[in-house]
């Protein structure tokens, strides 16, 4: 499938454009569908087949700009695989209009120092 045949934004459609991406992997043509209808999904793909963007688009996509909160917390188990997922989801939201993604370090417990819409975790 084509990610531009996908029932999306065109504020999605512009970032997955700039980031390059032309055809949907395996993964994201079974889950992207799914999760924009707004249903959850548990899936597992082996490393480098598009799980961030699988994930991503729906969180991008159901964001409200105007509510000014977290509306998504996303956790990873390493430092490092959080702020690829981070850097991937900012690149993903940069036409959304909204506050994008932190990556709180520390404790579980430490306040987020900026306010953002989506918030990742180390686990």
């Amino acid at each position: 499938m084509l990610y531009s045949e996908l029932q999306c934004s065109e504020a999605i459609h512009k970032a997955v454009e700039r980031m390059g991406f032309a055809e949907m992997t395996e993964i994201q043509e079974k889950t992207i569908p799914v999760m924009l209808a707004g249903r959850d999904v548990i899936a597992k793909a082996p490393t480098g087949t598009g799980k961030t963007c699988a994930f991503g688009i729906p969180v991008a996509e159901h964001i409200d700009p105007a509510l000014k909160a977290p509306q998504a917390v996303i956790l990873a188990p390493t430092r490092e695989l959080a702020q690829q997922i981070a850097q991937d989801l900012q690149n993903l939201a940069q036409y959304q209009g909204y506050a994008g993604c932190r990556v709180p370090r520390g404790r579980a417990h430490r306040r987020v120092e900026r306010p953002a819409h989506v918030a990742e975790k180390r686990l």
